[in-house]
C-alpha cells in the first residue's frame, strides 16, 4: 500500500495498517542487516603470509585462536591435536593449551587437555617454533611449506603421551581473500595452512608405541569474541586421496539465524587444479540426540555459484566436550558464563554433489550446547 492510499484510508484503519506495516518494514530491514553481517571474504585464493602462522589476536579479554591438526594414518589410527590461545574474560586467566584425541581402530580412545599461563607461550619467529611452555615438549616448528614438525611429550592422569610427527610433501597454504569472515560485525579469521601433507613418525601412549605414516591437515581460526556467543555449529570434512586430489569443507553457522546463513568454503583439487566454492547456507537434516545435544546427521550446504553439497555422518567414532574435565558444578558455571560449551564430534562420513558419486572421508562437527 502506498502513502497516497494510506492518506485516503479512514483514520482507524490507517492506524492499524501502520502498526502492521512498520514491524514488517523493520523485519525486512533487519533481515538485510543480518545478511550483510554474515559475509565471506572478497577476492580469490591467496597464499598466507609467513606471519599468519602466529597468534593474530591475544589482545582484549575474549580472544581465542585454534590451530586444528587432523591426522589419518595408514594403520587405522586417527589423531586430532588442537593448539589454542584463549582469554575467557572474567572466568579465568588467559591460557595457551592443547587438546589431544587419539582414536585406535579397536575402538580405544584417549583424550587429554593441558593448559599453561599465556605468559609462558613461546612464539620464536626466528626459529619458527610455537611452544606452549619453554620447559614443556609441546610445540610445532618449521617454516611452511618447506618443513614442519609436531612434538608432544606429556602425561596426565597416569597416562603418558609421546609423539613426534614430521611433515613432507606439504601443499602450500590457502586463504580466501584476506582470510577474514564476518558474523554479526565480528571478524573471524580462517586460514588453511596445511591442506595436505604426508606424515611419518611415531605415536606412543604409555608403552604402546607405533610407527606411523599417513596424511595431515591443519587450519587456523581466530577471533576477538567467545565462540559460544557467536556460533550455533561448525562443519569440517577432510578427504585426502593424494597430494593432487583432496576435498576440504569448513562451514560455520552463526547463532540466532533463521535464514540458515553460513560462512565458509569448499576447497578441492582435481589433478592439482584448485577450486573454491563459498558457502552461503547450511541446512540441517535428520537431527540426532548425542551427548545430550542435538546434532544433524546430514548437512546440506549451498554455495555462491548455485551448487549444493551434502555431508553425511556415517560412523560416529568419538565426541569431546570442551569442558569435559570439569566437575558438574564448575562445568555448569562455565557454561552459564560462556553461553554454552563446544562439543566436538568426529568420525567417518561422505560428501555428495548432485550427479556425482559419494566421496568417503572424515567429518569433524562441533555444536554449541
Amino acid at each position: 500500500m502506498t502513502q497516497a492510499q494510506l492518506d485516503h484510508t479512514p483514520r482507524l484503519l490507517r492506524s492499524i495498517l501502520s502498526r502492521l506495516l512498520c514491524p514488517a518494514i523493520f523485519f525486512l530491514a533487519m533481515a538485510s542487516i543480518s545478511q550483510a553481517q554474515i559475509t565471506n571474504p572478497e577476492g580469490g585464493l591467496n597464499r598466507p603470509v609467513e606471519e599468519s602462522i602466529w597468534a593474530q589476536t591475544m589482545r582484549g579479554n575474549h580472544y581465542n585462536e585454534f590451530w586444528n591438526y587432523q591426522f589419518y594414518f595408514d594403520n587405522g589410527i586417527k589423531m586430532h591435536v588442537i593448539f589454542s590461545a584463549a582469554d575467557f574474560g572474567g572466568l579465568k586467566s588467559a591460557v595457551s593449551g592443547i587438546r589431544i584425541s587419539i582414536f585406535y581402530p579397536d575402538g580405544k580412545t584417549y583424550q587429554v587437555a593441558r593448559e599453561y599461563p599465556i605468559e609462558r607461550l613461546v612464539q620464536d619467529r626466528e626459529n619458527h617454533r610455537f611452544q606452549l611452555h619453554p620447559e614443556r615438549e609441546i610445540y610445532f616448528t618449521g617454516k611452511l611449506p618447506k618443513k614442519h614438525l609436531l612434538v608432544v611429550n606429556t602425561s596426565k592422569g597416569g597416562v603418558e603421551y609421546d609423539f613426534q610427527l614430521s611433515f613432507h610433501n606439504i601443499e602450500s597454504g590457502l586463504q580466501w581473500g584476506n582470510g577474514q569472515f564476518s558474523i554479526k560485525n565480528e571478524k573471524i579469521g580462517i586460514i588453511t595452512h596445511i591442506p595436505y601433507a604426508d606424515v611419518t613418525g611415531y605415536v606412543r601412549v604409555n608403552s604402546n608405541r607405533q610407527e606411523v605414516r599417513g596424511t595431515a591437515y591443519m587450519d587456523h581460526t581466530f577471533q576477538n569474541q567467545t565462540t559460544t556467543k557467536l556460533m550455533h555449529s561448525g562443519y569440517r570434512f577432510v578427504r585426502h586421496r593424494n597430494s593432487q586430489n583432496w576435498d576440504l569443507v569448513y562451514t560455520l553457522r552463526p547463532s540466532d539465524n533463521r535464514e540458515m546463513r553460513a560462512i565458509g568454503y569448499y576447497l578441492k583439487t582435481r589433478d592439482g587444479k584448485i577450486h573454491l566454492y563459498g558457502a552461503e547456507q547450511a541446512i540441517l537434516h535428520d537431527m540426532e540426540r548425542l551427548r545430550s545435544t542435538d546434532i544433524a546427521s546430514r548437512i546440506q550446504i549451498r554455495f555462491d555459484n548455485g551448487s549444493e553439497l551434502e555431508i553425511t555422518r556415517v560412523n560416529n567414532q568419538e565426541s569431546y566436550p570442551l569442558l569435559g574435565e570439569l566437575g558438574w558444578l564448575a562445568r555448569r558455571a562455565a557454561k552459564t558464563f560462556l553461553g554454552g560449551e563446544v562439543i566436538d564430534f568426529r568420525g567417518e562420513g561422505i560428501i555428495k554433489k548432485r550427479g556425482r558419486a559419494p566421496l568417503q572421508g572424515e567429518y569433524n562437527f562441533f555444536v554449541i550446547d
